[in-house]
């Protein structure tokens, strides 16, 4: 928890320093949560279960270097995801079909440190490091506690910048993988199982630039 709150202050230090606050939106399409390992699933089954969704808010502060930018971010994510998977049963007696279906909850603190390039008018590409904290998580399954709460993402994306407005799409994933043994599924056997939380996340993005003049001391 100390790194977190390392790059807050950070990110505090500059974002008041350069005077440029700012707030950001995100609607997120994430895919984790998904039951791995089982020994006997059916791969070909088709299950049309999956809906994996979140949002997020936050503020961030942007160093612009002409060509360049640099854009530290703070935001809370809360994302939620059901999957299912098909498996069959694990004896000669029982060659029946089994779902198994599972819902996972989480809240994060994100704090990503974004480098831009601008590469025609309002256009830009950007890349970066994302740092995640599990806050909470909540699942239908009984699942081991997270060990590792900190997360390393990588973050690349585009945006589009109109003066205070910029629209962005951003993809994120996880350079470290991380997955939970399923304790219990409800009385359903998955011997071994696991679920895989693993950040893969696609973003639209919806920024504005509080103006400078907000923060400049008038003169008398």
């Amino acid at each position: 928890m100390r790194y977190i709150f390392i790059l807050i202050l950070f990110f505090s230090s500059n974002l008041f320093a350069q005077g440029n606050l700012g707030v950001n939106f995100g609607l997120n399409d994430d895919n984790f949560g998904s039951i791995e390992n089982i020994k006997n699933k059916i791969d070909n089954y088709n299950l049309d279960i999956k809906n994996s969704t979140g949002f997020q808010f936050g503020v961030f502060t942007e160093i612009d270097l002409i060509t360049f930018y640099i854009r530290p971010e703070f935001n809370l994510i809360f994302s939620k995801s059901k999957n299912a998977s098909a498996f069959e049963g694990t004896s000669l007696l029982d060659q029946s079909i089994n779902i198994a279906e599972h819902s996972y909850k989480s809240t994060d603190i994100q704090v990503p440190i974004i480098f831009g390039y601008k590469i025609l008018g309002p256009i830009s590409v950007f890349a970066g490091p994302s740092f995640k904290y599990s806050l909470s998580n909540s699942s239908n399954f009984d699942l081991e506690d997270i060990k590792d709460k900190y997360t390393l993402s990588l973050l690349l994306g585009s945006r589009v910048k109109f003066r205070s407005l910029s629209l962005g799409l951003r993809y994120e994933r996880g350079l470290n993988n991380k997955e939970l043994l399923i304790i219990n599924a409800n009385g359903v056997d998955l011997e071994n199982a696991n679920v895989d939380i693993t950040t893969n996340k696609l973003t639209l993005n919806l920024s504005y630039d509080i103006p400078y003049g907000l923060f400049k001391k008038k003169n008398n």
